[in-house]
């Protein structure tokens, strides 16, 4: 039986394949079959592991709302400016505007014209793009009855629960 040296040496070796993204799938499933420890020191290993990349995950996805809430507030603040020299030049009836380092332009946008449908319930149905969804709710209830080949139903599947 291993020591208990070697087997934290080896949860921090399976910690650090975890985190390096450039381990593929693969590489990464084989290490964790090459661990030594018997089951209930795997397992805790394992739940240790587990439980630090979920806090790792936990804090880049509060990190990634932040910056994702950084990115929009000076998107924002972007086009207000924009929009305010838009609005001034339009203003003096001005095309171009040399401002020190940069020339700034007023240019008409390019492709197709903006499209407004005034009265939806009017345009011909030749006009018109019928769009087809699967009702999966539907499916599921004529599948609890019948049994065909273009559908079928699987077993729910089960997942690990760390307290």
């Amino acid at each position: 039986m291993p020591s208990l040296f070697e087997i934290t040496s080896e949860f921090e070796r399976l910690y650090q394949l975890a985190i390096d993204e450039e381990i593929d799938e693969e590489s990464f499933l084989g290490s964790l079959e090459m661990l030594n420890a018997d089951l209930e020191l795997k397992s805790e290993g394992y739940a240790n592991v587990i439980q630090q990349l979920q806090m790792e995950s936990e804090k880049a996805e509060e990190l990634e709302k932040q910056f994702k809430h950084k990115k929009e507030v000076r998107q924002k603040r972007v086009a207000a400016m924009k929009d305010a020299i838009k609005q001034a030049m339009i203003a003096a009836d001005l095309k171009e505007v040399n401002a020190g380092a940069f020339t700034i332009k007023l240019k008409k946008n390019g492709g197709l014209e903006p499209l407004v449908i005034d009265k939806p319930e009017e345009v011909p149905d030749n006009m018109k793009v019928i769009k087809y969804e699967n009702d999966t709710k539907r499916i599921r209830e004529f599948l609890a009855e019948h049994e065909v080949d273009w559908a079928h139903t699987e077993p729910r599947g089960s997942h690990i629960e760390i307290k």
